[in-house]
């Protein structure tokens, strides 16, 4: 079976090029959902920041540990956010 990431679905590559050229600056896709946000929230966000400047005003759960995920690869928290860029944490989950 074939899937489209949410950046190859036209409707969502439309929406954010709608985006940037209204605020004519780069933007990129912020995905947050529980348990590290109290719902989840799907937006367009400035990119030149780094993630761990970003991610600090948006998660609202204090002491939950997650990795930061950007094209669905894990990144350093201090790196820059790049434009285009797409943005989802994954909480961690420790057990046996």
């Amino acid at each position: 079976m074939f899937a489209l990431t949410l950046r190859e679905h036209p409707q969502v590559l439309y929406k954010m090029k709608a985006d940037q050229s209204k605020n004519n600056s780069p933007t990129a896709h912020l995905i947050l959902d529980k348990p590290l946000v109290e719902k989840k929230m799907d937006l367009m966000i400035p990119a030149g920041q780094s993630y761990y400047e970003v991610l600090k005003q948006y998660i609202t759960k204090p002491g939950v540990a997650y990795v930061v995920l950007v094209n669905g690869l894990v990144v350093d928290m201090q790196e820059e956010i790049r434009p285009d860029d797409e943005i989802r944490c994954v909480p961690q989950i420790i057990g046996g």
